[in-house]
């Protein structure tokens, strides 16, 4: 299991998408003062302004998901739909993250201050992923042609 390739792919997108539900997205000015967008809400001077914990909740279930994956490696295909989907889910992570900004923006004018780290790993983890895949379907390739040489 962990000794193939597309297991620590796999392994390292659910840590990405762990790091991103966890660590604050981005720091801006919201009225004058400072706002932290972090998954689980947006905090204007120490105090809860906003909650999202839709985005927290798109990037447990996207770790938790890749983890999963990484224990379905006799079923290969199913591995591989689940990765699709996990994709998906990650894309939905930054739409979400765009409407709620959208929405705070359409209120007040936001000036970024900082990206934080949080926002970047659903990228990486998108990469990670897409990388998994491609071993995974290498993997099934070559189990498919070493059944073909055995008729």
């Amino acid at each position: 299991m962990l000794q193939r390739i597309q297991s620590v792919f796999l392994l390292l997108a659910a840590a990405a998408m762990l790091i991103a539900s966890v660590t604050p997205l981005a720091i801006f000015l919201f009225n004058t003062d400072q706002a932290l967008f972090e998954a689980m809400g947006i905090y204007v001077n120490g105090q809860l302004h906003d909650s999202t914990w839709g985005l927290f909740v798109i990037g447990a279930a996207s770790s938790i998901l890749a983890l999963l994956t990484v224990f379905l490696y006799k079923n290969r295909m199913l591995q591989i739909r689940f990765s699709i989907f996990n994709i998906i889910l990650m894309i939905g992570f930054y739409l979400y993250f765009g409407y709620i900004i959208y929405r705070l923006s359409s209120i007040e004018t936001l000036h970024f201050q900082k990206i934080g780290i949080g926002i970047i790993m659903p990228v990486i983890a998108i990469i990670l992923t897409i990388l998994a895949i491609r071993k995974i379907g290498a993997d099934e390739a070559l189990v498919r042609s070493l059944s073909r040489l055995r008729r």
